[in-house]
């Protein structure tokens, strides 16, 4: 059986268990670089699955880097997806992979990401249904205090949580104190299960 054939096999038996099983791929988690700490610009990929390719996740993530070098691609299993990420990830390029995305996809692109070597910056789980919100970082990462943040956010507004999210994730330090801008009435919420990243080479 070939890699690319493994991966996605991996990805689908760990659909739907992403809170233990992401926990458990071993990917070490980048905490040597200080939150405030401004990074370098760098081309930015956003991978985004369902729902959430239309929602204030990218809004957040846009009022961070306006006018930024910005490419948002809807992610999915096939193989030439699978392909174009393992290459973008393995050519020594300096690129930030952030996303908010569905179980399996997640499961996919995080293997990608350990099988090269990528630092992993942030790793979280989102569970949201009826009002009821869970955001929870896997891993024991070192930005944990973004949970709290989206907590804050979705107290004030149930869509302000992604937007939140998306604004951190792609701002140049992760976990700035700035606050994300507020989302548009006509926004619906995101509602069901989603893992967030952000991942460096």
């Amino acid at each position: 059986m070939n890699v690319t054939r493994r991966f996605i096999l991996k990805s689908i038996v760990l659909s739907g268990l992403a809170g233990t099983a992401m926990g458990r791929l071993g990917l070490s988690l980048a905490d040597s670089v200080p939150a405030a700490q401004a990074r370098p610009a760098r081309p930015t990929l956003v991978l985004v699955s369902g729902e959430t390719e239309h929602s204030a996740f990218l809004q957040g993530i846009a009022a961070a880097l306006p006018g930024g070098h910005l490419r948002v691609q809807r992610t999915d299993l096939g193989m030439g997806f699978v392909r174009a990420l393992s290459q973008l990830l393995r050519v020594g390029r300096a690129v930030r992979i952030i996303g908010l995305v569905d179980d399996a996809s997640a499961a996919l692109i995080v293997e990608l990401a350990r099988a090269a070597d990528a630092r992993l910056q942030w790793l979280g789980h989102h569970s949201v249904a009826a009002g009821q919100f869970h955001h929870r970082p896997l891993g024991g990462n070192a930005f944990s205090e973004l949970a709290v943040r989206l907590y804050d956010a979705a107290a004030r507004d149930s869509r302000q949580w992604a937007a939140t999210l998306g604004f951190v994730l792609a701002s140049p330090g992760v976990g700035q104190a700035a606050a994300a801008p507020p989302v548009p009435a006509a926004q619906p919420p995101l509602t069901g299960h989603f893992v967030s990243f952000a991942i460096e080479t």
